[in-house]
């Protein structure tokens, strides 16, 4: 199976685009502060999507 675990992944993860740097700013609206997409914590709640395709994967793996 395949690790959808990491800050991209979650409800809480926030992407906004950083005018001044040209750049991305990356935070955990959770916690309250920066973060990277592939960061890993145990606060982690999957976004619905993610859920989805965690079970279907779950489906497929036992039918195999």
């Amino acid at each position: 199976m395949r690790d959808f675990h990491c800050c991209a992944t979650c409800v809480n993860f926030l992407a906004k685009k950083n005018e001044q740097e040209r750049g991305m700013i990356y935070r955990c609206t959770r916690l309250g502060y920066d973060t990277r997409p592939e960061y890993k914590f145990d606060c982690w709640d999957p976004k619905p999507h993610v859920i989805k395709l965690m079970e279907k994967e779950k489906k497929k793996k036992k039918s195999s």
